[in-house]
């Protein structure tokens, strides 16, 4: 009994997060070179920004998702990811990081695992997951009068009141 109970609850860890509830924990998933378990339990706050050059709501937000990792450039407590899921090739999204000199970390989900495990609705989606693995915002990255994601990492990381988090935001569907 208790050798089934361990193996329940390792393969509800590695689960895909489609039912992803805020407050929650976050399954485990690898964000290119780096496990998200490990980032947190490391203590850093993660964010995961679901990107695309081939969609026309992209473009606008690059200045949010620059904004947001040059805020977060050199602070060792939060790394945030850009991740493409939605076709486009992976030499164009990784020339569009080298030039924009983004300084997230940049992630071709060539098998769409990530996709698949956070489930987006579309492309600008952002999730941010808090220092104790749960997620703490889901949604849009940005309004025309402020940028989310960095709002909801400073509130993550001050212990403060999150954005409201919703899926009514601006983006090409992602079909994972």
């Amino acid at each position: 009994m208790k050798v089934a109970m361990m193996i329940a609850v390792a393969l509800a860890a590695f689960a895909p997060a489609a039912d992803l509830k805020l407050g929650e924990p976050v399954p485990d998933v690898a964000l290119g070179k780096d496990r998200l378990a490990a980032l947190t339990k490391e203590g850093k706050v993660v964010a995961v920004y679901f990107w695309s050059c081939d969609c026309p709501y992209g473009p606008p937000n690059y200045p949010n998702i620059k904004a947001a990792t040059d805020k977060f450039a050199d602070n060792a407590k939060v790394k945030i990811y850009v991740v493409s899921s939605s076709g486009e090739p992976a030499d164009k999204g990784e020339s569009w990081a080298k030039d924009s000199a983004l300084k997230g970390t940049f992630v071709f989900d060539e098998g769409k695992a990530i996709a698949k495990h956070f489930a987006p609705r579309k492309v600008n989606a952002t999730f941010v997951i808090d220092a104790k693995g749960n997620l703490a915002y889901r949604g849009g990255i940005a309004t025309d009068k402020t940028n989310l994601l960095i709002d909801a990492i400073n509130a993550v990381l001050e212990g403060k009141t999150l954005p409201a988090s919703d899926q009514k935001f601006e983006g090409c569907g992602i079909k994972s």
